[in-house]
């Protein structure tokens, strides 16, 4: 039976597939659905997650076969070249993704019998691109920062993120930006002793010292929100509660040193 693909934003497409263990009629049932999807769409390759079934499932086209690679593994690789890849899950993308030319793979057939196999070329391409998403990833996670933050500028609702994973860009980035502008702000107020007078020195000091309130509330704002994030995100390094602390400490010192040039420097 056809089933429908996952399109964005549906966040179960960072869902980890599982090990199939038991190799029943529920299984095949699950192969016959890929394929007969796969047909519908015009698809090459399919992995299991990509009409909501969590298991580690990829089927395959080769001429007229569908083959099916269940707990599916990459066991060798060598060489790399760039390819540009589109996803029936986001319809509006295509990426220069960097793969491995050749790949050895092992996996299990739909009776549970083991089998390695060696791929090379575009087949390699395919199998790697449908391997990441059982693995909860997609194209988008093997381009750089740069491209990631394009990519999430342009789609509607940004990149999918759920607990399983760790987003692009987190909320609490945009409290710490933001004080780091309000303090970038008040450091160019430093020049104002140089050539302005009493008057405006005094107004750019009044408007320093609101500034300067501003800061620690941002501070505030970043802290707890990163708490939060961190019981979202759990894996993720960057939301490690020292990693929370230190940056808090950073910024605090920084509000320490334009603090002081404000009140030792701009003060009329």
């Amino acid at each position: 039976m056809v089933q429908p693909l996952l399109k964005y934003p549906d966040s179960r497409i960072r869902l980890i597939s599982a090990n199939v263990r038991f190799f029943n009629d529920e299984l095949l049932q699950w192969i016959t659905d890929m394929v007969d999807t796969m047909k519908a769409n015009d698809l090459d390759a399919l992995s299991a997650i990509m009409i909501g079934v969590q298991y580690n499932i990829i089927v395959i086209k080769k001429g007229d076969e569908y083959l099916p690679y269940i707990n599916a593994r990459l066991i060798k690789c060598s060489g790399k070249s760039t390819q540009t890849e589109r996803s029936t899950y986001y319809e509006a993308i295509s990426v220069d993704v960097e793969r491995f030319d050749n790949v050895t793979v092992i996996y299990e057939d739909e009776k549970g019998e083991p089998h390695h196999q060696d791929l090379s070329g575009d087949p390699a391409h395919i199998f790697q691109q449908q391997l990441d998403y059982s693995f909860g990833s997609t194209f988008v996670d093997r381009v750089d920062r740069e491209m990631k933050q394009r990519i999430n500028d342009h789609l509607e609702f940004g990149l999918v993120a759920n607990g399983s994973t760790c987003p692009m860009v987190f909320v609490r980035d945009y409290f710490k930006r933001g004080a780091k502008y309000v303090m970038l702000l008040i450091a160019l107020s430093f020049i104002i002793p140089f050539f302005a007078s009493e008057e405006v020195r005094a107004l750019i000091y009044r408007i320093d010292i609101y500034l300067l309130l501003a800061v620690p509330v941002l501070m505030i704002a970043y802290f707890f929100y990163a708490l939060y994030e961190s019981r979202l995100y759990k894996q993720c390094t960057s939301c490690q509660i020292g990693n929370i602390i230190g940056t808090t400490a950073i910024m605090a010192t920084q509000l320490l040193i334009v603090a002081f040039g404000v009140f030792f420097w701009v003060a009329p």
